[in-house]
């Protein structure tokens, strides 16, 4: 069932924007960009940011695509359709305050793989400019 907020089209456009803003505002542009600046060659850092966000697209592309399947061959009926939403807003949510509980408890570096020191040199050379 389609809502009545500007059919098919308009929600296509509306998750198309969302995706925009996402992207704009994540971490995945820092995470992007701190690993290019530091290989000091215009190529490298080109091909990297490339990747990056080639890599990137795909994997939000078919992760979109295959929950965007599942929830439509699950969501039959407007109960199913609730419960769907409903667990996917409280994993967001949990996903969110978790990644902030890991910030605040300096946790978040280590369970992502980022090294202490690469952020401290990083602020060095930031400092020298």
């Amino acid at each position: 069932a389609v809502s009545k907020c500007g059919g098919a089209t308009g929600q296509r456009l509306m998750a198309l924007c969302v995706g925009i803003v996402h992207g704009v505002a994540g971490p995945g542009g820092v995470l992007g960009v701190l690993p290019a600046v530091s290989l000091h060659d215009s190529l490298k850092s080109g091909a990297y940011l490339g990747s990056f966000c080639l890599s990137s697209i795909l994997a939000m592309g078919i992760f979109a695509a295959f929950w965007g399947e599942l929830t439509a061959r699950l969501g039959s009926t407007g109960r199913v359709q609730f419960w769907l939403m409903l667990c996917s807003s409280a994993a967001s949510v949990g996903v969110g305050v978790l990644w902030l509980v890991l910030l605040a408890l300096g946790d978040l570096g280590a369970i992502l793989g980022i090294a202490e020191e690469a952020g401290s040199a990083m602020e060095g050379k930031g400092r020298a400019c």
